[in-house]
């Protein structure tokens, strides 16, 4: 886990990025997780993935912060990221949270579903032809609990 005003995991799972993101954010975060994600995602730059992000707490982002992050999502975007599955977990904010994540990827030429389980959202990943590796993703779970 990585700790600045918001915690995240990433596990690169087949062609699907699974991040576990823990909030709020703030800049700095966000900058320590696009370094992180692009070192993990770095195998498929030029190909094509989908991320997967598991939202658990108040995970909001100040505005400099969403800024940022959209910034980020558009570059991952010209580089392969395909499409964005989204589940609000545990959270006191899941209207915030999903109204702010609709506005900033309106901004990103990604197709973005909302889901509440993993397992619905990984399942709408393969139906769209992402590959996941069950294995990887056991591990990204096994370190989380």
């Amino acid at each position: 886990m990585k700790y600045v005003h918001g915690e995240y995991l990433i596990t690169l799972c087949g062609e699907q990025l699974l991040t576990h993101a823990y909030g709020p954010w703030n800049r700095e975060c966000v900058s320590a997780f696009s370094r992180d994600y692009h070192l993990e995602v770095a195998p498929l730059i030029g190909k094509r993935w989908a991320d997967i992000v598991v939202l658990i707490g108040e995970s909001l982002l100040i505005p400099e912060a969403e800024s940022l992050l959209l910034s980020r999502i558009n570059a991952a975007a010209d580089n392969g990221l395909q499409a964005v599955a989204l589940v609000i977990g545990r959270s006191s904010v899941k209207t915030s949270t999903r109204t702010q994540l609709e506005r900033m990827y309106n901004q990103t030429p990604l197709p973005v579903s909302f889901f509440s389980t993993y397992q619905d959202a990984s399942a709408w990943l393969a139906s769209e032809g992402f590959s996941s590796s069950a294995k990887h993703a056991e591990a990204h779970f096994a370190r989380i609990a």
